[in-house]
């Protein structure tokens, strides 16, 4: 039987000029070129839930993969502007 450090690898360095692949990455997600509108002043990314909502000229914004609390977080947010 081979023993432990006989068995474990060892690292390289990558050639000059040449770069090394990344390992066991998760693929980057896009930004969404554009929203899709769920209802007012709340939007599908594609990922998750956007509220938007602007007071006093101050942009309130939130993101969550909830449908329902960006909704009452909209609701929230338009009771305490007026």
């Amino acid at each position: 039987m081979k023993s432990l450090s006989s068995r474990m690898t060892k690292k390289t360095k990558p050639e000059s000029g040449k770069k090394r692949a990344p390992a066991n990455r998760a693929p980057r997600r896009m930004f969404a070129l554009s929203y899709i509108p769920i209802a007012h002043h709340v939007y599908y990314t594609g990922y998750s839930f956007r509220t938007r909502v602007a007071i006093d000229g101050k942009t309130h914004s939130w993101n969550t993969s909830d449908k329902k609390k960006a909704i009452e977080y909209r609701d929230f947010l338009l009771l305490t502007r007026e």
